[in-house]
């Protein structure tokens, strides 16, 4: 589309969602800046997972092939208790595969976010090691300070800068006087009760000289307290996650920051479980390439996403899901596509919306989008303490959820993805 110049978004994040929206804006021909107060695609050791329904998301921005050519699809999951005996072996992940024709698939985040990266057309708008400091709206449009100095113009802001959004925490300052209990909930939106080590590690146990698990696999271990999962997306790599439950709920921002010997001391308690059947954790430790710790925070913003002007939040500043299932930067996806279809259709009608016009918008997205965030972090909860044995009534379920019909995993996860939006100013994908 052609570029218009009567309307800017200035981005403020440029992790998964940044680079998505960036995407989403360049292909709607919508100017933009995205500012990231750190690198581009940091390796931290993290993965992403990318879901059959945000496939179809990434086709439309001309991204799918470069995700699929470096990745395998994940088509069989095994679960293992504590002892490594496998007590189920699933058809999901298949079944969805051969239903979607799009499987499940697994990539180093790094990836991830340098490939959205590299796909836009128009690098000069992307601004690293720029950090939003503060912003002020005008009749017209939003200016942003930046810690570099410099100040940026643009008609609204998007705060997609992540759990300890300063976005949110400016929204939060604004709110102070006038609604004290806004500005508590933006500022402690979320909590955490476990904390995760998420890392990647060569496909070969150093102890064995064998690989842990075949390509294209996923393993998940459920023992009270201390849950992980195993995959193999890539090849030659395992991404996996150890999850281990705290002494006590903790609330941002007030959540523990961990250093390279709490996570040691980690795996120096909990290494020789087993995730899998033959393996341990310390043996993946041993073969990591890179490994860290982190909370692992939970929860959605109670009242509204937007100041009621130019500035909304998106991504995990609103919204932050427990890892588990892997539904987080998924569920995200699609709140780019919500704002987005919103913001084009009203730019064809208005193409330089006023305030009131701009806010009905970002009601609008929330409108769409919370119903799925919140379905996602509740399913995330459960997921993450189910893993965990944490009551009493999960041990005893355990056994029961094993003995269903793949078939009916398959078929609620189908209709799960189903609701899934697209960008309708794009072409809808075939399949």
């Amino acid at each position: 589309m052609t570029e218009t110049n009567n309307f800017k978004v200035i981005i403020a994040g440029g992790g998964v969602i940044g680079l998505t929206l960036a995407n989403a804006l360049e292909r709607a021909g919508i100017d933009f800046i995205l500012l990231e107060k750190k690198q581009i695609a940091p390796d931290l050791g993290a993965s992403i997972s990318m879901l059959c329904h945000n496939s179809r998301v990434y086709e439309q921005l001309g991204v799918l092939d470069l995700f699929n050519a470096a990745t395998m699809p994940l088509l069989n999951r095994l679960n293992f208790d504590g002892s490594g005996y496998r007590f189920e072996d699933g058809g999901v992940l298949k079944g969805i595969s051969v239903k979607t024709q799009r499987p499940f698939r697994f990539m180093e985040r790094r990836f991830h976010q340098q490939t959205l990266y590299d796909n836009l057309r128009d690098k000069s708008k992307v601004h690293a090691h720029v950090g939003v400091q503060s912003f002020e709206e005008t009749n017209h449009g939003v200016i942003v300070s930046a810690d570099n100095g410099d100040r940026y113009e643009g008609s609204i802001l998007v705060g997609a800068d992540g759990v300890y959004s300063t976005v949110r925490q400016l929204l939060s300052q604004a709110a102070t006087d006038t609604d004290p209990a806004r500005a508590k909930n933006l500022m402690s939106p979320f909590t955490a009760g476990y904390r995760v080590i998420f890392a990647t590690s060569q496909n070969t146990n150093l102890a064995t000289q064998i690989p842990f698990m075949p390509d294209g696999t996923v393993h998940v271990v459920c023992r009270k307290g201390v849950s992980g999962i195993a995959a193999t997306g890539v090849k030659g790599l395992v991404f996996w996650f150890l999850f281990v439950k705290e002494d006590k709920t903790t609330c941002i921002p007030d959540c523990p920051k961990y250093s390279e010997k709490d996570t040691e001391a980690t795996i120096q308690k909990f290494g020789h479980l087993n995730l899998g059947s033959g393996y341990t954790f310390r043996d993946l430790w041993n073969s990591k390439i890179k490994a860290a710790m982190f909370p692992m925070e939970e929860g959605i913003i109670k009242g509204s996403w937007n100041n009621g002007g130019r500035v909304v939040l998106i991504g995990d500043s609103v919204s932050k899901a427990t890892i588990n299932p892997g539904l987080g930067a998924n569920n995200h996806v699609e709140g780019v596509c919500h704002l987005m279809n919103e913001m084009v259709a009203l730019l064809k009608q208005h193409p330089v919306p006023d305030t009131k016009e701009i806010t009905e918008v970002f009601n609008k997205y929330e409108e769409r989008q919370r119903p799925r965030a919140k379905l996602t972090v509740t399913l995330s909860n459960f997921a993450t303490r189910y893993e965990a044995m944490e009551t009493w009534w999960m041990r005893l379920l355990m056994p029961v959820i094993s003995w269903l019909p793949s078939g009916l995993t398959t078929t609620l996860l189908e209709r799960y993805f189903a609701a899934g939006p697209l960008l309708d100013f794009l072409p809808r994908p075939d399949a």
